[in-house]
């Protein structure tokens, strides 16, 4: 049975420190596959702070082919499948029944989620799956729930996505922060120049 570890984000945009995870949870041997979830529209996000979909998958792409494992960390599109706004039971329960049992599925997610966690739609359901929590930051992580693992050696990434959108904004530098594709890929559609954030 594969191993498919879901990584949820509106990857806004899609950074070094994303897949900089990815490729960590592939070398502890957690999963056969990354599958980052690209989410069209988020029940906690305004659409109007996102890039468009289609603009966001394509930046996933480009850092995922450049990843040191692009045949194990790849985006998909199945939240663009379903209805939205997005919710992780129903791409869970949606993804469990197209592979027929040939798949067994985690869950990577950040520490700052886990608070909000009984907020989500059936989140009794979702920590029934195995849930890898990386650390947000340097204070300790409680995990209340027990299939929850604490990625402690995860890589750290202090700067955010909406960090990376304030710079572009404001045209500052964020070669450091950005595969250089994706980075051309910003420039060329023009994306990110007007602060959309919250």
């Amino acid at each position: 049975m594969q191993r498919v570890m879901l990584y949820f984000g509106s990857f806004n945009p899609i950074h070094k420190g994303h897949i900089a995870l990815a490729e960590y949870v592939v070398e502890q041997g957690l999963c056969d596959l990354v599958t980052l979830i690209v989410s069209p529209q988020s029940p906690y996000k305004s659409p109007a702070e996102l890039a468009p979909e289609l603009d966001r998958f394509e930046m996933a792409e480009l850092a995922c082919a450049g990843s040191k494992y692009p045949d194990q960390i790849k985006p998909s599109v199945v939240e663009f499948l379903l209805p939205k706004p997005s919710y992780t039971i129903e791409t869970l329960r949606y993804l469990e029944q197209i592979s027929g049992g040939t798949m067994e599925f985690s869950i990577l997610m950040g520490a700052d989620q886990i608070e909000g966690l009984k907020g989500w739609r059936e989140w009794e359901e979702i920590v029934k799956r195995p849930i890898y929590v990386y650390p947000r930051g340097e204070e300790a992580c409680a995990l209340p729930y027990a299939g929850m693992t604490l990625l402690e050696g995860a890589p750290l990434h202090a700067v955010s996505a909406t960090e990376i959108r304030r710079r572009i904004a404001e045209g500052e530098k964020t070669n450091e922060l950005l595969h250089p594709k994706v980075a051309w890929h910003i420039q060329s559609k023009g994306l990110y120049k007007t602060e959309k954030d919250e």
